[in-house]
């Protein structure tokens, strides 16, 4: 048996006492959808509908195994039908209530009991006493209080509970702290957003009443991803203002003859983020990286950077995979003020691998300085594999279907200068693919007629500039966005105008901040209206600024454009890079096991 099925199998057999208040509820009339989302945390129909016959088969179950004759009760809907009033087929209501297999007999006696005459109300009443007792009862044998060190797979869907666990989730007590430091705790785990975390907070409140959502104190079980060699044991937050630097370690080189003129690991690392980092982007998460592993020696070895050997590396990798609640800063806290630690949540796989190929970067940068003799690092095999969440067949690129969708509904919209700068948008970057920071850097300047067409010089990442073709249905986009703000055609157009402008002024720029505001806020406008399916909502709803730019990689490989123009427009240093959007090889393999297995 699979883990899967074992951890399904696990969850199945536990019946807590929001499963019974739910099959009480709709014992008292409350329709099942209803009481699914208020015990249950469930909105969608079929799903309700899919988790209340659950229930029911499994207390049915627990009762048969019992001996107890009222089995048949659980989760029978019963209900009066006012006199005239259509009723459903014997054999549908049968259906619908889940009981293939019984008898004629107990059909009809049980049909004629859901659906009584007046002379028969008092019958009614009586037997669905006997249903809330039954359930009463098959509470107090079945029933199991749920506890914070239980596992989420065994209250929560197994689906759900698999995104959980992979963001090192694992207990109730996890997600219960993860909950108590606000913010958007589920950012990094797949498949859900605000809605769905708020549905996930309102069903623990419903497990541990009292307890969801309350801080952890320094008493409360230590969660179960704090229990690591590097970890053990801490139960209150560590200081994390280092007053004195650990002691130099064996690594570091001497002063004398040395290239940086560094003293302490502090100043070694602001040297090395002054010398290699290529903009404000990059210098915040190198220092971000190398601070981060300078505290964890300092806090939880007693150690110097240049004191850490192969072991440690080894240490601080398990640390990465799932990291101390103590390690977790509190909601808004200022750094080093009381409750800030370095880790704003668990990490993603894609997290934990930058960080360690920046530390280690770090670390052969300082050895070619003479700061330190050797890179541990290069004694540790750093392969992470991949991403288990994160399945190879996802694209961060809109389907053809959605893409023509989005921009249809925003067409229909009332003419603003909103709308007229989301559309230039959602056009001239489809045939660009420039980055966030490309489009608010952009001049007019930047672009210039070449050959009888035209392009654009981009400062690009590492501020290395290239040069973009802006093909033709880039240049419609622009010239409609120039008349829209009321600027004349490319050639009068003021050249120091940005090529994005705010929407009061046609000449001011705008920041990263509105361009994403601006994008993710008609997308999900547009998302919630135009003509779509669940499926393509589902995919298309985590959608950012930078899903542009792989629409733009997708498209242009898919009609043909040879992957060294692609990797040149798209300013992709490595081709690797540019491949990940190309699928034409994936589509060869399919059409030769069609060819070969077809009928």
């Amino acid at each position: 048996m699979s883990r899967k099925a074992d951890a399904t199998d696990t969850w199945q057999r536990r019946l807590g006492p929001h499963h019974f208040a739910h099959l009480r509820a709709v014992a008292d009339g409350l329709p099942i959808p209803a009481s699914a989302q208020r015990y249950l945390g469930i909105e969608h129909g079929n799903a309700a509908l899919a988790a209340h016959r659950d229930v029911v088969e499994r207390l049915r179950a627990v009762a048969r195994r019992a001996g107890d004759a009222r089995w048949r009760l659980v989760g029978l809907v019963i209900r009066g039908t006012p006199d005239g009033e259509a009723r459903p087929a014997l054999h549908d209501w049968a259906a619908a209530q889940g009981l293939d297999g019984w008898s004629e007999a107990e059909l009809q006696e049980l049909y004629r009991q859901a659906f009584p005459n007046e002379r028969r109300a008092a019958r009614n009443q009586r037997l669905r006493q006997r249903q809330i007792e039954a359930l009463r009862a098959l509470e107090q044998l079945a029933g199991e209080a749920p506890r914070a060190s239980d596992a989420v797979a065994l209250w929560f869907d197994p689906r759900l509970a698999e995104r959980l666990q992979g963001n090192g989730l694992l207990l109730l007590q996890d997600l219960q702290q993860a909950v108590a430091r606000g913010g958007r705790w589920w950012r990094a785990i797949p498949a859900i957003g605000a809605t769905k975390a708020r549905r996930i907070e309102h069903h623990l409140r419903q497990l541990l009443p009292g307890d969801a959502g309350e801080p952890a104190t320094a008493g409360a079980l230590v969660p179960a991803t704090a229990m690591l060699p590097a970890a053990a044991g801490v139960a209150r937050r560590p200081r994390f203002d280092l007053p004195a630097e650990p002691a130099p370690g064996a690594n570091r080189a001497a002063i004398e003859g040395a290239s940086l003129t560094a003293t302490d690991d502090a100043q070694a690392i602001e040297q090395w983020v002054a010398a290699r980092a290529g903009s404000i982007a990059t210098a915040r998460a190198y220092r971000r990286e190398a601070q981060r592993l300078r505290l964890w020696a300092a806090v939880e070895r007693g150690k110097s950077l240049s004191a850490l050997d192969v072991r440690d590396c080894l240490a601080y990798m398990t640390f990465l995979e799932h990291v101390p609640e103590a390690w977790i800063s509190r909601r808004r806290a200022a750094p080093l003020a009381p409750g800030w630690a370095p880790f704003a949540g668990q990490l993603t796989l894609a997290s934990r691998r930058q960080a360690v190929v920046i530390v280690a970067s770090c670390f052969a940068w300082l050895v070619r300085g003479g700061y330190l003799l050797h890179n541990p690092w290069d004694l540790v095999n750093r392969c992470t594999g991949d991403d288990a969440a994160v399945h190879a067949l996802d694209s961060r690129a809109f389907e053809p279907e959605v893409w023509t969708a989005l921009l249809a509904w925003i067409e229909s919209q009332p003419p603003s200068p909103s709308r007229e700068r989301m559309l230039f948008l959602l056009r001239f970057t489809e045939a660009t693919g420039l980055r966030a920071g490309e489009l608010t850097s952009a001049r007019l300047s930047d672009l210039r007629p070449v050959a009888g067409r035209w392009a654009m010089q981009v400062q690009g990442k590492g501020a290395r500039k290239r040069i973009a073709a802006v093909p033709t249905q880039a240049l419609r986009a622009l010239e409609s966005y120039l008349a829209a703000r009321g600027l004349p055609a490319l050639e009068r157009a003021p050249r120091d105008a940005p090529l994005l402008a705010s929407v009061d002024d046609p000449l001011a720029p705008i920041g990263y901040q509105a361009l994403y505001e601006t994008v993710r806020g008609w997308l999900r406008r547009a998302l919630r209206w135009a003509p779509l399916d669940d499926a393509q909502r589902g995919r298309a709803a985590r959608a950012s600024v930078h899903w542009l730019r792989h629409t733009c990689g997708t498209r242009a490989l898919e009609r043909g454009t040879p992957l060294e123009v692609l990797q040149a427009q798209l300013g992709h240093a490595d081709p690797r890079t540019t491949m990940r959007y190309a699928r034409a090889q994936l589509q060869r393999v399919q059409d030769g096991m069609e060819q070969a297995f077809g009928e």
